[in-house]
C-alpha cells in the first residue's frame, strides 16, 4: 500500500491509499472503506454497477453522498447530468484529485437531510449512498426524510439505495424501503444474505416489473459474491401496523 494523502475530516481521519498489486484506490474513514477504484474512478465495487444499472433511464440523477465520486463520474460519462450532495466539501476535492470526478459536475455542500427539505428542484431519480463511522441509517432514514426525498422525485422517478445490512434479520432494509416507496413506486432489495456488514441495494421504482433484468442479472452473475434479487417484504402502509405492536 502505498499512501497517497492523509486528511482530517468531519467523521475522523480519512486516508488515500493506492494498492500495489492492481494500482486501484482506497478511500477509507476512520479505517472504512468508503470506495475503491482506479485513478480514472472505475469502482470495483458491484453494488455501484448494480446502483447504475436501475438508474439506466434516468437523465438527471441527484447523488447524495459523495466518497470517491465513482457512481456520479460513470453516470456522467454515460452522458447523464449529475448533482452531488455531501456535507463533507473534502470528499469533493479527493474524487476530484485521487479518482477522476469531472471538474464540471455540480457539488453542493450540504447535509442531505437539509438539502431534500430546502430544494425545490424535481429529479429523474435519486441516488443515496452515504454514510460512515457512526451514521445510523434508521435514524438518517425516518418517515418525514424518505418522504422528503420522494417529494423531490420528477413523475416516474425512481429512487435506488445503498444500504448498510448488519445481518441477516436486520429490519432496516425492508423499512427503510417501504418509507422510501410510500404507497407509490414498487420495490426491490438486492441483497447478499449471510454476510455481515454488507452492501444491499434498495431500489424503489415506478416500474411494476424488474426493469432491464438481463443486464442486472449478468452483472450479478458475474461476482464472485452471491448476490439475489427479492421484493421488499413491506409496504408504508405496513409500518403503522409494526409501530402500534412495538
Amino acid at each position: 500500500m502505498l499512501l497517497l494523502g492523509r486528511f482530517q475530516g468531519k467523521n475522523g481521519q480519512i486516508d488515500v491509499v493506492e494498492c500495489s498489486h492492481d494500482g486501484t484506490r482506497v478511500y477509507s474513514e476512520e479505517g472504512v472503506r468508503q470506495s475503491q477504484a482506479t485513478p480514472n474512478g472505475e469502482s470495483v465495487f458491484t453494488y455501484i454497477n448494480i446502483m447504475e444499472t436501475f438508474l439506466d433511464r434516468s437523465a438527471n440523477v441527484l447523488i447524495l453522498g459523495c466518497g470517491g465520486g465513482n457512481l456520479a463520474t460513470r453516470l456522467t460519462r454515460l452522458g447523464k447530468h449529475v448533482t452531488v450532495v455531501d456535507i463533507n466539501p473534502l470528499s469533493f476535492t479527493i474524487a476530484r484529485r485521487f479518482f477522476g470526478l469531472p471538474g464540471d459536475i455540480v457539488c453542493i455542500t450540504s447535509d442531505f437531510r437539509s438539502y431534500v427539505r430546502d430544494c425545490r428542484s424535481s429529479y429523474d431519480a435519486i441516488a443515496i449512498d452515504v454514510g460512515g463511522p457512526g451514521f445510523s441509517f434508521a435514524t438518517e432514514f425516518d418517515e418525514w426524510t424518505c418522504d422528503a426525498i420522494r417529494s423531490r422525485l420528477a413523475p416516474a422517478g425512481r429512487v435506488v439505495m445503498n444500504a448498510l445490512v448488519v445481518h441477516d434479520i436486520d429490519p432496516n432494509p425492508d423499512r427503510i424501503t417501504a418509507r422510501l416507496s410510500g404507497n407509490e413506486l414498487h420495490s426491490w432489495i438486492v441483497d447478499e444474505p449471510g454476510v455481515s456488514d454488507r452492501n444491499a441495494i434498495i431500489a424503489c421504482l415506478p416500474e411494476k416489473v424488474l426493469p432491464a433484468p438481463g443486464p442486472l442479472m449478468r452483472i450479478l452473475q458475474a461476482s464472485d459474491e452471491k448476490w439475489v434479487v427479492r421484493r421488499s417484504r413491506l409496504r408504508k402502509y405496513d409500518l403503522g401496523s409494526l409501530r402500534r405492536s412495538s
